[in-house]
Order: C-alpha cells, then sequence, then structure tokens
C-alpha cells in the first residue's frame, strides 16, 4: 500500500470552513483544537475546557507546516478572528505555556454568516429558476464585456464579489479533494479572488474539459508572473495574443525561439524570468480573438 495513502489517524477540516476562514491550515489548526478539547478533563474555574501546549509541540502535531513562526501565524490569526481564547493557568509564574479553548459560540456565529449568505445566493432567481435547481451545462454565468483599449477584442468584467469556489463548482472543477483544497486556498491567498475567478473562467472558456490540472496550471503562470489582478492577467494575455499572431504571420524556416514578453510589473530585478507552463499559454491564445 501506498505511503501517500490514509493508513494512519487523519488530519481533517471541512472545506466549508477552510473557505471561511481562507486557509485550509488554520482549519486544520481549529479541527485539531476542537479534538483535543473533546478530550480534556483540564476544565478550570470559568466552566470551560482547556488545553495547554507550546508552540513547539503544537509544530510536531502538523508536520507539514515547517516554520515555527507560520504555526504561531495562524494561532494569532484565529485569535483575532476571536475564535480561540488563551490563557495561563500554569501554577509556576515562569511557565509562560499557554492555554487554549475554542469560543465555540463565536464559531456558531460564523457558521451562522455563511448560512445567511448562501441562503441569499440560493434565493435569487434567474427567469423563475432557482441557481442551485438550474441545470449545469458547464458555462459559467455571463459578466459584461468591456471593450480594450489596446486591441478591438473584448473581454469579461469580473463581478467584485465572485466566489472561487461557487465559481469551480459551476465549472465542474474538483477543488474540494483532500489534495486540492490547501494548494486552491493557497493560490487564493497569493493572487485574489478575482485572479483565481478570472483563471477558472479561463480554465472553462480554454479546456475542452474543464478540470483541476489545466487551472493550476493557469495559476502557476499567473503566479511566476507575479500577476496580482484581473488587469495583469488581461495584459499578459493580450500580450501573448500579440505575440503569437506575430509569429503565425511570418514565414518560417525552422525552429524560432519566441521570447514571451513580459509587462514592466512582472519583472524583478536581478532574478530571471520564470516561465509558465505550456497550457497556461495555449490557455491564452484564442485565433478567433485574432479576426475580430
Amino acid at each position: 500500500m501506498s505511503k501517500l495513502l490514509i493508513n494512519e489517524q487523519p488530519l481533517q477540516c471541512q472545506p466549508s470552513l477552510a473557505a471561511a476562514l481562507k486557509s485550509a491550515d488554520e482549519a486544520i489548526v481549529l479541527q485539531q483544537l476542537h479534538y483535543w478539547l473533546s478530550r480534556t478533563n483540564n476544565v478550570q474555574s470559568d466552566g470551560h475546557k482547556w488545553v495547554y501546549n507550546s508552540m513547539a509541540d503544537w509544530l510536531k502535531q502538523f508536520p507539514w507546516i515547517k516554520s515555527r513562526a507560520r504555526l504561531t501565524r495562524y494561532f494569532d490569526d484565529l485569535e483575532k478572528r476571536g475564535l480561540i481564547i488563551t490563557g495561563n493557568f500554569n501554577k509556576a509564574k515562569f511557565d509562560k505555556t499557554k492555554w487554549y479553548r475554542i469560543d465555540y459560540d463565536a464559531l456558531t456565529d460564523l457558521e451562522q454568516r455563511l448560512y445567511q449568505n448562501e441562503s441569499t445566493s440560493d434565493s435569487k432567481q434567474d427567469n423563475g429558476v432557482s441557481q442551485n435547481e438550474s441545470t449545469y451545462t458547464n458555462r459559467l454565468p455571463e459578466t459584461t464585456t468591456r471593450e480594450d483599449d489596446d486591441d478591438a477584442h473584448t473581454r469579461d468584467a469580473q463581478p467584485a464579489d465572485e466566489d472561487p469556489f461557487t465559481l469551480a463548482s459551476q465549472a465542474n472543477i474538483n477543488v474540494n479533494s483532500a489534495l486540492n483544497l490547501p494548494v486552491f486556498v493557497d493560490f487564493i491567498d497569493t493572487l485574489g479572488a478575482p485572479v483565481v475567478c478570472w483563471a477558472i473562467r479561463r480554465t472553462n472558456d480554454k479546456a475542452s474539459h474543464p478540470n483541476w490540472s489545466y487551472l493550476l496550471s493557469i495559476m502557476k503562470g499567473l503566479e511566476a508572473n507575479s500577476v496580482r489582478t484581473v488587469e495583469q492577467a488581461e495584459e499578459l494575455a493580450a500580450q501573448h495574443r500579440k505575440q503569437t499572431a506575430k509569429a503565425h504571420s511570418r514565414p518560417r524556416y525552422g525552429h524560432q525561439h519566441i521570447e514571451e514578453p513580459l509587462p514592466d510589473w512582472a519583472k524583478k530585478q536581478n532574478q530571471p524570468k520564470k516561465r509558465p507552463s505550456k497550457a497556461f499559454f495555449e490557455s491564452l491564445y484564442d485565433p478567433e480573438e485574432d479576426k475580430t
């Protein structure tokens, strides 16, 4: 049996919690804290159960998190959100080991807000049919278009409040698997939700069968080129279309090396340029757009 398959007690979390926290790691940390709280007998004078652990010992429970500072940030962020509470119930004054508990009331409030948002989204009607009841056609909801100043083709205008998880589900791309979810959430943190949504739309438009691998190649390409806004993604796509159109229009006598130009914001001083995967550049080129 492969060592990569589950043959030990797994660390897991619900995708909805990871989406709410925008971090699969923080969701797993919170879930693990709940696991120990459900098994401890340490009830303090406030009537709540508490667990105590040093950050070094916590780090041993999450072997993929290599940095103690990174794990500390996760705990600090959960505390700032009001989801966990820390204390010190040590008998020795010099002992600074932290004690932790979950504020389950705050977690319930978070859950209710999520359900309210989902209910509001589900209740929106389109031609009298609920979005959740509509037949899936592998087409994403249409958005308005605006004319590009550099060339004649038009491009989608990304809705500011678009949710990557919802959009991926509508495109039938599995981002919630145990392997895909942490990577997807990290890209949302790095690129930003609007850029990830742009990548999902591009995957849906360009791939014959939209899938995680195709989406991953686009997101990696965007990250390699330091793309952080939809405008930058469109600029990169437009430059590639122009370069590809020139390459197709000139006669070929043997192999030609095409150097992909990068926008100024994508150039890093004293660093070699990273080249995205072939699938990423294929996703940017559309021969039909060159005809407009």
